[in-house]
Parts: structure tokens; C-alpha cells; sequence
């Protein structure tokens, strides 16, 4: 039997339009590591990704919107793991008889007037839902709205060799002025690694200076190529996913 040749895959080997959705998949990725749920637009006005999250309103650390499943007596958290440990035990309104099980009438005085009452299976106490606070001591939270633009690139190569460059395309439509707003270039190096420029609109202006308003760039026509090894006057932006907040 003839065995195929099952050569490592590169992502020199994605066509282009699958390289480009293959970046947006490695921002979302990464961007999950700093607490933001991604979403996909519907339709494509240079929008890629809609993420949010909420955090503390005072210290600005992840909030955990869903209840908290605790014991009133001894606070054991029923929330993750433990839920197949709480005892389901009704108790009787008429006689405060207590029983555990899928009772409806009261063992002790036939009485059909039961309640439930979720047990813990430690101390025998109440459990309650309850909703999260920070540590921090704060109760509030809010909700941050960001919307990306994903821009991809693989290292440049001319001749089958590599040039240590790579190319982003920036275009006037690019630039909507929003201040929630953002762009993300996801840069692939020859081993594959990916590393991520994350900057503003206005970080975009503001380093591309006089040459924003050039011919070339009106056109449609201005590639902005920087080195692979140091990013050059883009490195400033390198994993800089703090400035989303």
C-alpha cells in the first residue's frame, strides 16, 4: 500500500482568503484570554469582530455575571462541580416535618403543603442563589462594547525566499472614527508563531503622520511594509491589548 505524503502544513500553504478568516480565528483566540467574548457581524462593513465583557466598575477586573449556587450555613459553593451533591429535601409548612426525596405528601401529617428547600450535604443548611460581588468590595459592574478590524499577514517572500518583511493594506474606508474602534494586525512568522499589533484609529493616524494624506494612500494603492524582526515604527503596538480597555 502506498502511503501519502503527509508533510507538515504551514500557513504558507492557506489560500489568501483562507489565511485571512485563519487570522481572525487566532485574534479571537487570543482576545479570549483577556476576558472578551467575540462575536461575527452578520454582514461585512469593515467589521470582523464584536466583542464585549464586563467588568468591576471600580477596579476593572472580569465580572462573573451568573449566580452563585452557596450554602447559607457554611458558604460551601455549590455553583461548578458539586451540584449533583445538593439534597433535594421538602419540608412541610404544616407540621416542619423535613424529608428528602420526590416526596408530595408529608410522611408525618399527610399534609400535601410542601416546599423545597435545595440542602447541603455538609452541614445541612439552605442553599441560595446568590449574585456575584467583586473583591474588591464593589457591587457594580459594566459592560464594554469594542468592534476590530482584523488585518493579516504572512512574511513576504520573493523568489522563494523570505524578505523579513511583512504588508498590511490600509485603505480610507478602513478608518472609521469611532473611538471604540479598533484595528488588530495578526503577523505570522516563518515558524508559524503569531504575533498581534493591537492599535486605534487614531494610533493609525498618528503614526502614519503627513503620508495619510498622500495620493497613494487615496487610492487605495498604500501597503505599509515594516520589518519582521522589530516591526519597526509599529512595534510600539506590539501585544498591547491593555489599550481594548
Amino acid at each position: 500500500m502506498t502511503m501519502k505524503n503527509n508533510k507538515n502544513k504551514k500557513t504558507a500553504d492557506l489560500s489568501a482568503k483562507h489565511f485571512s478568516r485563519y487570522g481572525e480565528f487566532l485574534v479571537s483566540f487570543e482576545l479570549s484570554k483577556y476576558g472578551w467574548n467575540v462575536y461575527d457581524p452578520v454582514y461585512d462593513e469593515y467589521i470582523d469582530l464584536i466583542i464585549h465583557k464586563h467588568v468591576c466598575k471600580k477596579c476593572g477586573k472580569n465580572w462573573n455575571l451568573t449566580p452563585a449556587l452557596v450554602c447559607k450555613k457554611c458558604g460551601k459553593d455549590f455553583s461548578k462541580t458539586q451540584k449533583n451533591k445538593i439534597i433535594a429535601k421538602k419540608v412541610c409548612l404544616t407540621c416542619k416535618n423535613e424529608m428528602v426525596g420526590n416526596k408530595t405528601k408529608c410522611t408525618k401529617c399527610q399534609s400535601e403543603n410542601l416546599i423545597n428547600r435545595p440542602s447541603c450535604d455538609v452541614c445541612g443548611g439552605e442553599i441560595e442563589m446568590i449574585e456575584h460581588s467583586c473583591s474588591c468590595g464593589s457591587k457594580e459592574y459594566i459592560t464594554k462594547f469594542r468592534t476590530i478590524q482584523v488585518k493579516s499577514s504572512r512574511i513576504e517572500k520573493e523568489g522563494g525566499k523570505s524578505k523579513n518583511t511583512y504588508a498590511v493594506d490600509m485603505k480610507p474606508r478602513d478608518l472609521i472614527k469611532d473611538k471604540h474602534h479598533f484595528y488588530i494586525w495578526c503577523l505570522i512568522d516563518d515558524d508559524d508563531k503569531p504575533h498581534f499589533l493591537v492599535l486605534s484609529v487614531m494610533d493609525f493616524r498618528k503614526t502614519m503622520g503627513d503620508s495619510l494624506k498622500g495620493i497613494s494612500f487615496f487610492k487605495d494603492q498604500d501597503r505599509q511594509h515594516f520589518s519582521s524582526k522589530d516591526f519597526g515604527k509599529w512595534k510600539i503596538y506590539l501585544n498591547l491589548f491593555d489599550k481594548l480597555e
